[in-house]
């Protein structure tokens, strides 16, 4: 089991199989480029961490959760940019077609090298006293990039007001749950001090809730309730307060009986699938299908199957079984399945 501790702004604990990362940075969590890379560093642990299932990220403090980014240190963005002439870049359209082209093929060669990933890092720290703004993009964007693409569970519990940056970030978890009683609220307001969402939210938004609801959300900048940000996709469920920790737990501990292989795989199909055509995603689909099939896992999870339904579906009297009974042994087999009573433990190979 690997150890967790060592972070200046974030504190960790387990859970059974799922860690808990509270975010620490008073008074109300502004997001940093500091904190951004210690998250970035404890996410690449956990990706090599077999005995985590799910993470689980939420603020340290009761009422607080991510504020919004530090606005000292947008301000600032403008002045170094023009250090590296990177505002001259985007006067033109063929300037500003070769920086975003230069952009995508470093992302891509970051997916593709470790250690070309690694060189980008450090080579833009080092200048970040100089010009922070290539750190602090290539920080955000990888670490959203990663918890994305984490071969895990993961989870946002938002237990307190989220805005900006907070909204970007959590846009990234597969599953987002909100405090629903204490006033909270939801939001990108970017575009009411000239900016837009540049920590990915243009590019997620859409792809989460839809276009135009992306698209009212960020232009409006206004805020959404916990129950209008659940009823247009951007939160998974709403909970009370006196009850959050306790379901987001529950929650976290079913996440958890799921089989590694199948997570990382459904995650890769969805994610690189919504990248490309449909007929190159079904590829995709087909290569994690044959993957998933060649484990351990899988053959002991259908085998537990099988013998479920010899023992309960094949001995039902198809003569004298009411409707209510097929319903009942339907519904009783979800549940077990569900919840992963007829299977042993998933070893993730």
């Amino acid at each position: 089991m690997k150890n967790y501790d060592g972070f200046r702004q974030l504190k960790t604990r387990r859970e059974n199989e799922a860690l808990w990362v509270e975010i620490s940075n008073p008074p109300v969590n502004f997001l940093t480029t500091d904190l951004l890379e210690e998250l970035y560093v404890l996410v690449k642990k956990i990706r090599r961490d077999d005995s985590v299932r799910v993470l689980v990220l939420t603020g340290a403090r009761d009422d607080v959760y991510i504020m919004h980014f530090s606005i000292p240190e947008l301000l600032q963005l403008a002045t170094h940019n023009r250090r590296l002439l990177l505002h001259l870049l985007v006067k033109t359209r063929l300037t500003s077609a070769l920086l975003a082209g230069y952009m995508t093929l470093t992302n891509r060669l970051m997916d593709l090298f470790p250690w070309y990933e690694w060189i980008m890092m450090k080579s833009a720290k080092a200048i970040r006293k100089i010009s922070s703004s290539m750190f602090l993009w290539l920080q955000m964007h990888r670490l959203y990039i990663e918890v994305e693409r984490l071969n895990k569970i993961t989870i946002a519990a938002i237990n307190g007001p989220c805005n900006g940056g907070g909204t970007e970030l959590s846009a990234c978890f597969d599953f987002r749950f909100m405090v629903a009683d204490q006033g909270f609220t939801i939001g990108q307001p970017e575009c009411l001090v000239n900016i837009i969402p540049g920590g990915g939210s243009s590019q997620r938004l859409p792809r989460l809730i839809g276009r135009a609801k992306a698209l009212e959300l960020m232009l409006r900048g206004n805020q959404l309730t916990p129950q209008e940000a659940k009823q247009i996709g951007l939160v998974t469920d709403v909970f009370a307060k006196k009850d959050f920790k306790k379901k987001v737990r529950q929650f976290a501990e079913l996440m958890a009986k799921r089989p590694p292989v199948a997570i990382d795989a459904i995650k890769k199909s969805v994610l690189q699938g919504m990248q490309t055509s449909l007929t190159h995603g079904l590829s995709i689909e087909l290569t994690q299908s044959l993957r998933c099939l060649d484990t351990k896992d899988t053959d002991m999870a259908m085998r537990a199957y099988i013998r479920y339904i010899d023992e309960n579906i094949m001995t039902i009297d198809p003569d004298r079984a009411t409707t209510k009974d097929v319903v009942g042994v339907l519904n009783r087999t979800l549940d077990v399945m569900e919840n992963a009573r007829i299977f042993g433990k998933f070893q993730g190979k």
